[in-house]
């Protein structure tokens, strides 16, 4: 259930999920709103996250074809980079809830 990168960007290293990044993310104010989605919720909150990074992946290439602001364009890509970690953590989550949906129902 771990989606591909929702978009690629040349030379950008994408943030890795790890045990210690998923410990970090679940104490944040966002982590907490993804970790208390009931499944029933999760894939409607997942697509409205893809959506959100596409619309800012939208935003960041016509920054860049345009020669706009440089540090605008550096902040809208570390914004999109820690969404684009959200939405990892977000299926990391849903995928958990599932398992343990599936382990109940089998007991």
């Amino acid at each position: 259930m771990k989606p591909d990168n929702i978009f690629h960007l040349p030379g950008i290293k994408m943030p890795e999920l790890t045990h210690q990044k998923i410990q970090e993310l679940k104490k944040t104010a966002k982590g907490k709103l993804i970790t208390g989605t009931p499944m029933e919720a999760f894939q409607a909150l997942v697509s409205s996250m893809e959506i959100a990074l596409q619309e800012q992946l939208a935003q960041y290439d016509y920054i860049q074809q345009t020669v706009m602001d440089n540090a605008k364009r550096k902040m809208l890509l570390l914004e999109m980079l820690d969404d684009h970690l959200y939405l990892e953590f977000a299926y990391h989550i849903m995928f958990i809830k599932w398992r343990e949906q599936q382990i109940s129902k089998a007991s």
